[in-house]
């Protein structure tokens, strides 16, 4: 499908945009020619004549309403990425209160403004409470009590209801586990430190089982074509997409892979599923009471392992005219080189 060029040229507002998503969604809008405003608590290290910094919280409206003065388009990417089921009460509240007040805020703002169009960062997490193998959208809601699945699926549910409210247009793309170079925070970054300390790679449950991974340049493209086409009587508004590589695979097959296009040679050790929950839970529990340390791993992420969870993508090629621009296996050879440099430098 030929490329819409509705976005080119405007002014877009990106929140979170020192995050990895938001950062290389910044610099895709600005080779677009569009003037970016960026909204985080501190900037990213990008210099362009056209790109605009903000300081503040997502939470805080008057800083908000700042960023978004004269703004056609909002990418909102701005979430903390926290999975704990179980965390202390002042850790959770904050969570919630980022994840769910932050996108009223934004969803607030951006209607007084008179934004045209807002695409959200979801995430498949809204839907894998259970084992999934190849569903669609129209699959129900997550009912997991984590902090990520139930805030994100809030805070979808708030932008797809906003939908045609007071002129703005509203999608949302839910992509699956983001990597790419320059990944630090996440899977990537965390695995890397892990391993230059010694630590052996970790697998848990059996290699069976497969889930969705989104590489960075695939979701960046898809934020981008649902904003094109957020116009009136278009099926994009008030839609959910899921975005991935189109290509699930095994998380331990993914890690294997990842290290040995790294050059490097580590023992691995492979943990059974129900000894790996045990685990993550007893790790919870303590962070719960007394709030340190934070588990390496949470009840989420072994779940997410040992169960397959991976859609299909049939609805984002239909309406968004998608196709992953990068399969896994070259995303893993990319996101491999910088991470080998990482890890040197550490």
């Amino acid at each position: 499908m030929e490329r819409m060029r509705q976005v080119d040229g405007l002014r877009c507002l990106v929140t979170g945009s020192a995050g990895f998503v938001g950062s290389n969604l910044v610099r895709a809008l600005l080779a677009r020619g569009c003037e970016v405003h960026g909204f985080d608590r501190a900037p990213a290290a990008i210099d362009d004549p056209n790109l605009r910094w903000f300081r503040g919280d997502v939470r805080a409206e008057d800083a908000l309403r700042e960023a978004c003065e004269g703004v056609d388009t909002v990418f909102h990417t701005a979430a903390m990425i926290e999975t704990f089921t179980y965390a202390p009460k002042a850790f959770a509240d904050l969570v919630r209160s980022v994840n769910i007040e932050g996108t009223r805020a934004v969803l607030r703002v951006a209607a007084e403004a008179g934004v045209r169009r807002l695409v959200h960062t979801s995430s498949i997490i809204t839907a894998s409470g259970e084992e999934h193998a190849g569903v669609t959208e129209g699959t129900r809601y997550s009912t997991a009590s984590d902090l990520y699945s139930t805030t994100k699926v809030a805070s979808e549910q708030l932008i797809l209801a906003a939908n045609g409210q007071s002129g703005l247009l509203t999608s949302a793309i839910r992509p699956g586990g983001i990597y790419g170079p320059g990944e630090r925070n996440t899977l990537i970054g965390p695995l890397i430190k892990a391993l230059k300390q010694g630590a052996p790679l970790v697998l848990f449950g059996d290699a069976s089982t497969r889930m969705d991974y989104t590489y960075i340049d695939n979701l960046v493209d898809a934020q981008i074509r649902a904003a094109e086409r957020l116009v009136e009587g278009s099926p994009v508004c008030g839609q959910a997409y899921f975005v991935t590589d189109g290509d699930p695979i095994n998380t331990g097959a993914f890690s294997q892979t990842l290290v040995s296009d790294m050059g490097l040679d580590v023992r691995s050790v492979r943990i059974p599923g129900r000894v790996a929950r045990v685990l993550a839970t007893a790790g919870e529990r303590v962070f719960q009471v007394l709030g340190k340390p934070k588990p390496p791993v949470s009840i989420v992420e072994v779940r997410l392992c040992v169960r397959d969870s991976y859609f299909s993508i049939d609805k984002a090629r239909r309406d968004l005219g998608y196709q992953p621009l990068v399969d896994t296996r070259e995303g893993l050879r990319r996101t491999a080189q910088d991470a080998r440099h990482y890890y040197d430098g550490l």
